[in-house]
This record gives C-alpha cells, structure tokens and sequence, in this order.
C-alpha cells in the first residue's frame, strides 16, 4: 500500500516537536492538502490540537498496547480520504516501556510503519556538540529511516550557519530547518498541553505556527521525502469496525471536562449503536440511553461548574442505580464518586461511587497498564488481560470497602493492587483502554446494554 507519510520526532521531550508537528500539519492543510494526523503513544491532548489543525481526527499509535497488524490497521483505515500523514512521535524517538526494549518507542513505531523520520533537536546554547548528538541517533538503529533534521531555537545567522555545517558535514544528516527562537509558545498545563477543546480563541496559533513553519522549513523537501516512503503491507479492516446496527443508544460524555477519547473507540460504538454526545456543562439531564461512556479529562478543572450542573448529576446517579451499564475512565472515575478536594476546595459529584478524589501537584501514576479481570463487569470477563495506560495527578479516598475488577499486573490504579470499582453495572478505572488493545470491550459493553435494555 502506498501512502506518503513522514515522522516528526525528537531528541528529547520540549524540544519544539509538538508545535513543529502542528505546524507542517497546518502548513500542507493550507496549502491544500487532506492531511491525515497520527500520535505516537497514548497521549490524549496533542491529537486534540491537530484535529484542530488539519480538520481529521487524529489516531493513536501505539505499538504497547496494540499489535503490529492493529497498528497497522488503525494507520491504513484511518488515512482513507487523504493525501499525505504526519505522524508525531512521542518523547526521545528510542524512548520506550522500559530502558532496553524498543516497544513502545516512536523508532519502533516509525520501523513498523517503514515511515522516513525527520528528527527535532535543540540547537539553543550547543553548536559543533550537536553533530555529535545527531550522529548517535542516526547510528543507534540502522532501520530507523533518517532522512532530514530540524534544528529549533537556533541563535542569530553564524549560530545557525555553524550548527547546520556540523550536523550535515561531520553527521552527514541534511537540515531541512533552522527556526530561530519564537514567541509563538504552546501553553502547557498538568497533564501537558491545554486541550484544545477549551482553546478555540487561540487557534490562530496554528495558522502562526504555520508561516513560521513555511519560512523557515523546507517543506518541498519534507512532502518529497514523505511520497517517496516505501509501501507497506496492506491489512484488512478489522471486524470490531464492521457496521452491525443493533437498537441501542449509547450516550458519551464529550465536551470541555471530558474530552480524552480514543476515536477508533467512538467509531467502534458507532458502528454497532447509536451514539449521542452528552455535554456535562449544559445538558439537564440524560437523553433516552441504553449505555454511558465517561471518558477521561479535566474534570478538577471545571469542578464548580460541574457542581453547580446538579440536575445532570442526580440524573447520572439514577441511570447508575437503575444498573444500567456505564464506563468511566479516569476523569469520569473522579466524577462519578462523591467529591473532587482541589486547592480551591471540595466539589460535589455524581455520587454513585463511595469515594473521593484529591488533587495532587506531582502526578500520582504514569505509564502503561496490564491488568487481569478478577470479576466480570460491563466490558470484560473474569480472567481477560486488559492493556492500557493511565496517566493522573488525583488520588482515590475510599468511603467504604470497595468492590474491584482488576487486579494490577502492571501499573498503579486505584491502591497500587487493584483497579475498576465496581458498583452495581457501573464500571470506573484509572486505566484508558484503545478498542483496538481489548476489542472485547465494545461487544460486552453492548451486550450488557441488551440485557438491561
């Protein structure tokens, strides 16, 4: 299969990468392309702006917790329609689950995909050193396929002049960008960059991004490199995406609290229900459904205003205590127990669940997630092996002995030994899960709904 693609990754994380990745996907979508974006790894927020950046959602790439005929399925089913894919990596590109093996790593990823890389460096207060650097990234794998480097933050015209002779004469990399320090900045927040769901009045930024990206990036190059990648094996679609109709609705929590999603996860319930997007802040109450789906999110972040929502609440408190079937992760965790405790104060919730939440500065667990089933519950089975990743800076307080679904083989979840509360047909994790890790998801999920429907 043909499909132009390119990697943007860098050396290190905060080395420009996202805002240099926004910025050609930017760039191509003005100069009329139907860019198709992709995020290396599990992350939630930089997929957010580039939908914000090419007008397609973005996809998750994440060779951990899906196979290779998976990841190649989500990257090849998802670029129907378009004409070129950037893809962002994540971290370093050899940054991986662990110090030795490459799993998990944008290298991996780029390998699997045979898709050339171009590599973002920090060429701020280094000159001659970088060639160095650069070049131990070109050796370290011979399969990860180089093909151009981007020098960021680079100093006035002799700096820049300096650092691209030495990167393409001693590490025999061609520098197909200088960009001189900006002022053109992402803001960041906890969790990393501001989800663009609350970032409307800023997208201009893209569109600034964009010229510095056409002024000091020779994007020509980047595009011929991109349609000269080699093919790929062709996979066939899979069956979790097949449309099969089936009379229930499922309602999912998609708005400024909530807005971590996997979209191959909604497409993937789309497919087999109806699904109807349920907005946390202005909704009164829930709309007829079978199922709800709270995903991940901001939820401390907009606690008052979701405090002062109290016919929405009392509304998800009753569908829970109907034991009607309902999915939170993370973020929709901290809503449905009794409080969110911020430095601001404490925030009532839903309720349903006999537990609190507290925020913490530092962040309370990251990284990816194994977990065996210890109870069936309304998306798996006794027994099954889910794979995810949770990434928090709350904390559960219990109010009373809770009742879990899984048990911790590797991650933290809500004690360090278990995670998934289970009350009644309601299900709430730390851990996110991608429908293509644990496809059993969707079909249990759904069955649940048809017996309480």
């Amino acid at each position: 299969m043909d499909i132009p693609r390119i990697v943007i990754a860098g050396v290190k994380s905060k080395v420009g990468k996202t805002m240099i990745s926004i910025g050609l996907m930017r760039a191509l979508t003005n100069r009329g392309y139907k860019v198709q974006p992709y995020k290396v790894g599990p992350d939630f927020i930089d997929p957010s702006f580039h939908y914000f950046a090419t007008g397609r959602y973005s996809r998750n790439l994440d060779d951990f917790m899906l196979t290779k005929a998976d990841l190649l399925e989500t990257f090849e089913r998802n670029f129907k329609g378009a004409d070129i894919a950037v893809i962002e990596g994540k971290t370093g590109l050899y940054d991986s689950h662990n110090a030795l093996d490459e799993k998990g790593s944008t290298a991996n990823v780029a390998k699997i995909l045979k898709a050339p890389v171009i590599l973002v460096a920090d060429a701020e207060r280094i000159n001659r050193s970088i060639s160095a650097m650069l070049l131990g990234y070109k050796l370290f794998d011979p399969e990860v396929i180089i093909e151009g480097v981007i020098l960021n933050r680079v100093g006035n015209p002799r700096h820049a002049s300096k650092v691209k002779t030495a990167v393409e004469k001693l590490a025999k990399l061609r520098v197909v960008g200088l960009i001189p320090r900006t002022s053109v900045n992402m803001p960041y927040r906890h969790l990393g960059l501001i989800p663009a769901h609350e970032r409307e009045e800023f997208e201009n930024i893209f569109d600034q991004l964009a010229d510095l990206i056409e002024r000091y990036v020779d994007v020509d190059r980047i595009i011929e490199i991109a349609y000269k990648a080699p093919e790929i094996e062709e996979v066939d679609e899979h069956p979790i995406f097949e449309r099969e109709p089936c009379n229930l609705t499922v309602g999912v929590v998609r708005d400024k609290p909530f807005s971590f999603y996997y979209q191959d996860n909604i497409d993937a319930l789309a497919s087999k229900a109806k699904v109807v997007v349920i907005d946390s802040l202005k909704d009164k109450k829930l709309p007829k459904i079978d199922a709800l789906y709270i995903g991940g999110g901001f939820p401390e972040v907009f606690a008052e205003e979701l405090e002062r929502n109290k016919s929405l609440r009392k509304s998800i408190y009753n569908f829970c205590d109907e034991g009607k079937p309902v999915y939170a992760e993370c973020g929709g965790l901290m809503f449905l127990g009794e409080g969110i405790i911020t430095e601001q104060g404490e925030f009532e919730m839903v309720g349903f669940l006999p537990i609190k939440t507290r925020m913490h500065t530092k962040f309370q667990a990251l990284g990816y997630c194994v977990y065996r089933a210890v109870k069936s519950n309304p998306i798996s089975r006794k027994g099954d092996v889910v794979i995810g990743h949770e990434f928090h800076y709350s904390n559960v307080i219990p109010l009373e002995k809770l009742e879990f679904a899984y048990k911790i083989k590797r991650g933290k979840g809500v004690d360090g030994k278990y995670d998934g509360i289970l009350k009644k047909n309601t299900l709430a994790n730390y851990i996110h899960l991608h429908v293509l890790s644990y496809p059993q998801m969707i079909k249990r999920f759904l069955e649940t709904a048809k017996r309480y429907n």
